[in-house]
This record gives C-alpha cells, structure tokens and sequence, in this order.
C-alpha cells in the first residue's frame, strides 16, 4: 500500500525556507498539502523571532504544530582562518537561532509568554505529567536535539535533528574562489555515492519524517538522523 503524506491540517513553521534546503522542505510541505506564506524574521534576534510565532499563532489562530530550525549558515575557509566575528555568526545564526526558535515554540505550546524576558510565574516541565502537546521540532543540524529532547519529551514534544552530508544548493554550485571549488571537487570525490544530494532528496526525506505516517516522529526523540551518502 503506497505512503501517502498528508499536512493539510498541520501549521509548520521553517526558518530559512527560502533558499537551498529550507526551499526544498518548503516545497514538499506544499507538495503533500500546505499552503506555503513568507515572513521576514532575523533569527539571530530573539525578539525578531519571539514576534513571529506570535504572529504566525495570531494570523493562523492556532498553535504551531511543528518547528523546522532550518536557517543555518557556513563559510568557505578552514578552521584555523575562521576569525573571532566569523564564530560569532556562525553560532548566531546556527545556534542561538535554532534555540530561540524552540524556546519561543515551547513557551508558547506552555501558554506561557512567548519571550522569556516577559513577566511571568515559574513552571517545573520536569514535574508535568498527563500532558501530551503532540508537538515537533526538527532542527537541520545534531543542535540541540538530544538534551531538549529529554526535557520535553514527556510532554508530547518531539526533538529530533537531521544532519544532511553536502548537498547541492546555490552555495556550492557557486563557490566563491577556485580553491573552492577545488573543495567542492573534492567533497564530491570522497561522497561515497559519487555525488552531493539534491536539495529536493533532503525536503522530501524531511517531509517525511515529519508526517504522521512516521508517527508524527512521537517515539523517535532525541535522535539525528543522517544522510549523508554514506559518508
């Protein structure tokens, strides 16, 4: 009997769906259902993206069901030559991206103020029982996902990661220099596939995790998948 994938009742929210990966789970999502809307948010400010899950969660007047942290960004120098404000963006944008996204989904599935800077009374999650959210956060790295994992599953979220190998996006089509696109050569070479994944191969496969013919990723938590060509 053929899947058949079917989102037409989820809200899903993907940073980064604009371009490369985040496009390519966009247009599957649209694919099996979904009516695909863009919002300009910064990911790097916690307001910013604070202001646009209540917004979606307004607009939509309803919850978020799932959360893709998908914006990520890389650059094409090694490590020894990365300087202090080339970490720093990197991790903005990778990392305290992907967190302020989850935190403000997690506060809002709560009841909670989305921003953590608002006034509002404590609650132990460690201690909540017979709570079942049916939530999901997808995060496109292994960010974060095994340790909030284990802090909210038990309230029906799940927290997983994907960590795709190279995939061919605009950014690797076009490197910027030749000793890029020598990099480029060799990353294909070593793939043990022979090529890079199309960004549709890494949509697809995200869609599907995601839909519940996977069980809306309920019993699989904290867990990063990888698809990487065998790598």
């Amino acid at each position: 009997m053929p899947i058949t994938l079917d989102f037409t009742c989820k809200l899903v929210l993907v940073t980064g769906g604009g371009r490369g990966i985040g496009l390519a789970i966009s247009k599957a999502l649209a694919e099996y259902g979904k009516k695909i809307r863009a919002f300009k948010c910064e990911v790097t400010k916690s307001n910013e993206v604070d202001a646009l899950v209540e917004q979606v969660r307004k607009e939509y007047n309803r919850e978020i069901d799932i959360g893709v942290a998908n914006a990520g960004i890389s650059l094409w120098k090694d490590a020894h030559e990365n300087t202090d404000e080339d970490f720093q963006s990197i991790f903005a944008v990778n990392t305290f991206g992907s967190y302020y996204l989850s935190r403000a989904l997690i506060r809002s599935w709560l009841g909670l103020p989305v921003s953590a800077n608002s006034a509002s009374d404590p609650i132990d999650i460690a201690s909540m029982r017979n709570v079942d959210l049916k939530k999901q956060i997808l995060f496109v790295s292994s960010i974060s996902a095994l340790s909030l994992a284990g802090e909210w599953s038990h309230i029906g979220v799940a927290a997983n990661s994907v960590s795709p190998g190279y995939v061919s996006t605009d950014m690797i089509a076009n490197p910027p220099d030749a000793t890029a696109s020598n990099w480029v050569k060799e990353w294909e070479k070593r793939t043990p596939v022979g090529r890079f994944a199309t960004a549709d191969e890494i949509g697809g496969f995200i869609a599907t995790l995601l839909s519940d013919k996977m069980g809306g990723m309920g019993f699989m938590t904290g867990s990063d998948v990888v698809v990487d060509g065998g790598e």
